[in-house]
């Protein structure tokens, strides 16, 4: 029964997945209290112990949730796209988030004050427990990505993070070496050795900045278990609510 309340995507284009699994009511009324942003590519969503005054959807876009060591080092902790939220300390009950958010991929999200989401979770809803459901498997994803930065190989780490971007952009997608490694945590060098070597096998092109995965497969086989890994939770999250990630 409720399946035929969903919201049809014709008729409502709901670009963010958690959104998009409810009712057509309940969207309704959440919908008023959101608006329609923008995100560039590169642009800081949150800095590390900021405040968060805003949670997002994304829809188009992608957003890394990245680590700041004291001496400026960084690497990526999680990525979020349009199957989540950024901003979940606010619903775990923080303020601030010991986080840095990046936009890897520009695009469109939709954005709600944290005082409104505090209301929401505060009263019980139906967005508290996707919300709910969608933060344990972004919580496994995290510890998933620790242990991947420092145990896996820079080749492989690369491939995971290009597959990842690869399943949200899949016609190609930017890549400056630089922004990949400070993504990783790597040496730029690194980067530019590994992707080199993944061209010539094949796996992927690239020119002038952005990036062409050729051959998936091989592209995957070269990955870590780590990519297989996070796709298994999101997996997971979907059957547990048809729709979910139906955007």
């Amino acid at each position: 029964m409720a399946q035929k309340n969903r919201l049809p995507a014709r008729e409502f284009p709901v670009k963010n997945g958690i959104l998009g699994a409810l009712l057509q009511t309940e969207y309704r009324r959440l919908i008023d209290k959101m608006e329609h942003v923008e995100l560039q590519r590169g642009a800081i969503v949150y800095r590390a112990n900021q405040e968060i005054e805003y949670v997002y959807f994304p829809e188009d876009a992608v957003v890394a949730m990245v680590d700041v060591t004291d001496d400026g080092r960084t690497v990526e902790v999680g990525i979020i796209g349009n199957e989540g939220m950024v901003g979940i300390n606010i619903f775990l009950g923080g303020i601030t988030t010991p986080d840095r958010a990046v936009v890897q991929l520009a695009g469109s999200a939709r954005r709600m004050r944290a005082r409104d989401l505090r209301k929401e979770i505060r009263f019980g809803s139906p967005l508290q427990r996707l919300l709910l459901l969608y933060t344990q498997a972004f919580l496994a994803v995290i510890s998933q990505s620790v242990a991947c930065a420092q145990y896996h190989s820079v080749e492989q780490r690369l491939s995971r993070w290009i597959l990842t971007m690869h399943d949200y952009a899949p016609r190609e997608f930017p890549m400056l070496h630089s922004f990949v490694a400070a993504m990783l945590g790597a040496r730029r060098s690194g980067i530019s050795t590994s992707a080199a070597h993944l061209r010539h096998l094949g796996l992927i092109d690239y020119m002038r900045g952005r990036i062409l995965v050729v051959d998936k497969q091989g592209l995957e086989k070269k990955s870590c278990e780590c990519y297989q890994y996070i796709r298994k939770q999101y997996k997971s999250m979907r059957t547990q609510v048809p729709g979910l990630l139906a955007a």
